[in-house]
C-alpha cells in the first residue's frame, strides 16, 4: 500500500465514522463504536508487542524497530499508539537531512527547521531552487507528513508561490544594448 492509497483508505473510515455517528439507532451506534474500539485497542496491543519485541532482541531488532519507523505507512501506525522510537523533532530533522539532495537537485539550497510542535512544522528553503516551486512545496511536505503524520500544518518559507522569471531575464543583454542605442 502507497501512501496514496493509505490516504484513501483514512478518508473511507472517517466517513464510514461520520456514518456510523449518523445512525438513527443508539444501540446500533453504540455497539459499532465500540467494535472500532475494540479492533483499535486490539492493533494497539499487537503493535506495542511487536516494538516491545524488536526493542529486546539486541542491536538487530532495534535496527529493524529503526527502518520501520521510517516507513511512511509503519510510522503513522507507531505514531498513533504513541510507540515511535524516534521524538518527532528526531523524525522531522532526519527528513530534512534525507530532503537536501533531493533539493540540490532542484538547483542548490538548504532546507532548515525553523520551529517543530505537534500543531505545525515550519521549513526554510535557503538559496536558489530551479524547477517548480509548487512540485519543491508538495514533495517537501510529503517528505514531512510521511515521518510526523500527527503534525497538523507544514509551512515552508522561502519559496515563492508562483514560478516567476523576471522580464529582463527573459531578453539577451545584445537586445538590451541596441534599445539603448536606439533610444540615443
Amino acid at each position: 500500500m502507497n501512501s496514496g492509497e493509505f490516504q484513501e483508505r483514512t478518508e473511507r473510515i472517517e466517513q464510514l465514522m461520520q456514518r456510523v455517528n449518523e445512525l438513527p439507532d443508539e444501540n446500533s451506534r453504540a455497539t459499532a463504536l465500540e467494535l472500532l474500539e475494540s479492533l483499535m485497542d486490539l492493533n494497539g496491543a499487537v503493535t506495542a508487542r511487536i516494538v516491545e519485541l524488536l526493542s529486546d532482541s539486541g542491536e538487530a531488532g532495534r535496527n529493524l524497530l529503526s527502518k520501520l519507523g521510517t516507513d511512511p505507512l509503519v510510522c503513522g501506525s507507531l505514531v498513533l499508539y504513541n510507540l515511535h522510537p524516534l521524538s518527532l523533532e528526531q523524525r522531522v530533522a532526519g527528513a530534512v537531512e534525507r530532503f537536501q539532495p533531493q533539493l540540490r537537485k532542484h538547483g542548490g539550497g538548504e532546507l532548515t527547521v525553523i520551529s517543530l510542535t505537534e500543531a505545525q512544522v515550519r521549513v526554510k528553503v535557503q538559496g536558489t531552487t530551479n524547477g517548480s516551486v509548487s512540485t519543491l512545496k508538495q514533495k517537501i511536505q510529503q517528505s514531512l507528513l510521511e515521518v510526523a503524520p500527527e503534525v497538523a500544518e507544514i509551512v515552508i518559507d522561502g519559496l515563492n508561490s508562483a514560478d516567476f522569471v523576471p522580464l529582463h531575464m527573459i531578453h539577451p543583454a545584445q537586445q538590451e544594448k541596441r534599445y539603448e542605442e536606439s533610444a540615443a
